[in-house]
């Protein structure tokens, strides 16, 4: 496993006990010490663009739910598209769900942003390669 000392991940769900098992998986697998989980995509964008004063911004691993109220996955991403090239050329975005419907898929795979879809619940081997692929160059 690629060691990258400063990487975030960022647990975007809302789905409380998803949560719960992605952040234990993460902490486990050591793929990262630093893990931020919000039950609601606002907060997270609210987060992320508090980021822009920060002389560095971290690398980071977002794992974004697609399903969710309020803001879904696809609404998110949408969102996220407008902030700076400055947060957004430091953030991996993953899908993750737990029913792939192809309408998703299909979504998902035609996003610039998103770098893979997983489903839930997350496996350690399948995060790992995943995060080993986006800091092979690292």
């Amino acid at each position: 496993m690629i060691s990258i000392p400063d990487l975030r991940v960022i647990l975007i769900d809302d789905n409380e006990i998803d949560l719960l098992l992605h952040e234990r998986l993460i902490s486990l697998q050591q793929i990262s010490r630093t893990v931020l989980s919000f039950s609601n995509a606002n907060k997270a964008l609210e987060f992320l663009s508090s980021n822009i004063t920060l002389h560095r911004i971290p690398p980071t691993i977002i794992l974004l739910d697609i399903q969710m109220p309020e803001m879904d996955g696809f609404e998110f991403l949408q969102a996220f598209d407008n902030y700076p090239h400055k947060i957004k050329s430091q953030c991996h975005i993953i899908m993750v769900s737990s029913s792939l419907d192809h309408g998703d898929i299909n979504r998902t795979n035609a996003n610039p942003l998103v770098i893979k879809l997983l489903r839930k619940p997350l496996l350690a081997k399948d995060l790992k390669e995943t995060v080993g692929e986006i800091f092979k160059d690292f």
